[in-house]
């Protein structure tokens, strides 16, 4: 079941390994090849495309039972033990059969269900050495007498082989026959059968007189088992012993043969750590599709030739082009509802966790967009002077404070004005007037996972991008902030290649934000408006391409009061949602002396209803 050091197929249900022996224990994959039971509980052949991980899934979950996924099986701890290593059962996807890795414990899903209350109350799992199958006295006897083959044999190999349809030119090599274990008894040859623990369970003798290139052996195991490892990543799955090693002569991978079909938990188990499992049965291809269910769609490829491997090696085929050229039962483009069923279920169930981080210092603004998420592109825009560099200041410092790591891109103003103007913010007060308190709040300030670029005024994207993946990979960046987007861009464009190269610019931010699980966030001034007009989608600057790839589209509007003494008023409005849709306005009163557009944090004895009756209060409305 499994690898050395790695496991490429993530689980789907990582959140639910609430016990931390369980990470301890699932990080090797090395220990499964020790024998679980000398009672093989067979898999049906025929099994339906959906299986039961479904059930067991809802099952362990229902009961509390921690448990994490692999291709092939769901792994759960056998015992509550505290200070022994407890052992893994296994439990196949397809059937429910189940085995523990230590103490031998096997059955099927109903024994697990009924079985499982005594098998958490044990404080321990103990280590059984189970009987290995031993050959019958007459196989013994036959092994015994056969002969190992060895280089002398050559001349005496070919001869035989001749006799199995090879000839000179198109032949099955001595090491080929070595690896496998083949012997040589009165004129014929012998294969081995090993089980995952390499211990020899039975022989085929293979009568040349009833061979064919067409009908495959009956086998009661796996041919080959013995020279699979953990080192392997790929193997052929093929219909008969002569096929494997056919497949192993020309492309060098290992080839086991499985024409009945027949998997124990324990032989899911040995295949657990392949990445990639090509299957070759010529003549029935719904049976090959079946077991790739079995052995998980999502690392197998199908080889669908007219014909098996001997018959195309006979036939001077390439057996390595037509391995390479197997196609993938599961097409990475396309997915079906079960790849993502849990990750809706975490959602449903967990929903302000996945909703991200939450404003502390803008509360109508987490109620809106309910939190802060990685690989989102916010996009907010503004009139000249209404605010725009100073509220995302803020913006970002409040998730900051909160421990998101961000990486502050102005190339509109210089780097430390702005940091000037953060610091103001995060102290709440002006420092012009608290020097004394400067250096406190510096060296509070400074211990904050806030990073500058160093970049003004007109710059290379990919200078730009490469700077923001580099902090990604280095400081763990989660938020990059770009102020503002014509700045970046320059003037040396005409009007119709400014759209196109702001066009370019918001498909390499939304592109970067995705891949690289970061949110960033980026400042588009408006085009030029009546100062009476309010704001709206189509008043950013450039084509649609801004609102369209955007997740949140925030515009901070501004009017004028019709007084004496004039002034305005400003709000921050919502006009996209792409989380839940829900859409919204709220009031942004600035106070100059903290910089800010945030209410300051209320006394420790104004009650819980006085701050709610203030959030009320700089709401102005929220839309669905």
């Amino acid at each position: 079941m499994f690898s050395a050091a790695t496991t490429l197929f993530r689980s789907t249900s990582n959140s639910l390994l609430v016990n931390p022996c369980i990470q301890q224990l699932f990080h090797s994959f090395n220990t499964i090849n020790t024998p679980l039971s000398t009672k093989q509980a067979l898999i049906d052949p025929n099994p339906p495309l959906v299986g039961q991980a479904i059930a067991i899934k809802e099952y362990l979950r229902e009961n509390s039972i921690p448990f994490d996924e692999s291709w092939t099986c769901i792994k759960a701890l056998c015992c509550r033990s505290s200070n022994r290593i407890s052992g893994l059962i296994h439990i196949g996807k397809e059937q429910g059969d189940f085995a523990c890795s230590k103490c031998s414990t096997t059955g099927t899903w109903t024994d697990f269900t009924t079985q499982w209350q005594h098998l958490k109350s044990r404080t321990t799992c103990p280590k059984v050495n189970t009987v290995p199958v031993q050959l019958s006295n007459e196989d013994q006897k036959i092994w015994e007498q056969s002969q190992i083959i060895q280089e002398k044999d050559k001349d005496l190999i070919e001869a035989l082989l001749t006799r199995y349809g090879f000839n000179e030119e198109y032949t099955i090599s001595y090491t080929t026959l070595q690896r496998y274990g083949i012997r040589i008894y009165q004129d014929q040859l012998i294969a081995p059968l090993y089980d995952t623990d390499r211990s020899l369970v039975n022989i085929v003798l293979l009568d040349p007189s009833t061979h064919s290139d067409t009908k495959p052996l009956k086998l009661t195991t796996p041919f080959g088992l013995n020279i699979l490892s953990a080192r392997n990543a790929e193997i052929v799955i093929v219909d008969s012993i002569w096929n494997a090693l056919c497949v192993f002569q020309t492309t060098g991978k290992v080839a086991i043969a499985l024409p009945n079909g027949k998997l124990s938990i324990k032989i899911m188990l040995a295949l657990e750590h392949l990445r990639k499992i090509h299957v070759w049965f010529w003549d029935d291809k719904a049976f090959a599709f079946r077991l790739a269910s079995i052995l998980n769609p999502h690392r197998c490829f199908m080889i669908t030739y007219p014909m098996n491997a001997q018959m195309a090696f006979k036939g001077s085929h390439s057996l390595k082009t037509i391995v390479n050229e197997s196609f993938a039962v599961i097409n990475k483009c396309i997915e079906q509802f079960d790849t993502f069923r849990d990750l809706i279920r975490d959602e449903l169930l967990q929903r302000t966790r996945f909703a991200g981080i939450q404003w502390q210092r803008f509360p109508m603004l987490t109620q809106i967009l309910k939190g802060h998420r990685a690989g989102e592109l916010t996009v907010l825009t503004g009139a000249t002077g209404c605010g725009k560099t100073t509220f995302l200041s803020e913006y970002s410092l409040d998730l900051c404070i909160q421990g998101v790591s961000t990486l502050f891109g102005s190339f509109e103003i210089q780097t430390h004005r702005l940091a000037k103007v953060m610091l103001t913010q995060y102290s709440g007060l002006n420092l012009t007037k608290n020097l004394h308190v400067f250096d406190k709040f510096a060296d509070q300030f400074a211990r904050l996972p806030m990073f500058f670029m160093t970049f003004h005024g007109q710059e290379s994207i990919d200078k730009v991008i490469n700077t923001m993946g580099n902090a990604v990979a280095i400081h763990n960046i989660q938020h990059v902030i770009i102020d503002n987007l014509q700045f970046m861009m320059g003037m040396d464009y005409s009007n119709g290649d400014r759209f196109f190269k702001q066009d370019t610019l918001i498909h390499r931010f939304r592109k970067f934000a995705t891949n690289n699980k970061c949110h960033v966030t980026v400042v588009i001034h408006p085009r030029k408006e009546g100062d009476e007009e309010e704001l709206s989608v189509s008043s950013i600057f450039g084509s649609a391409k801004a609102s369209q790839e955007s997740d949140n589209l925030l515009i901070i509007q501004q009017r004028k009061l019709p007084t004496a003494a004039g002034g305005n008023i400003k709000y921050l409005q919502v006009v996209k949602n792409r989380f839940d849709g829900q859409l919204g306005r709220f009031a942004l009163r600035f106070e100059k002396e903290r910089l800010s557009f945030s209410r300051a944090l209320p006394p420790q004895d104004e009650s819980d209803d006085g701050q709610q009756q203030h959030q009320q209060q700089e709401s102005c409305s929220i839309e669905q």
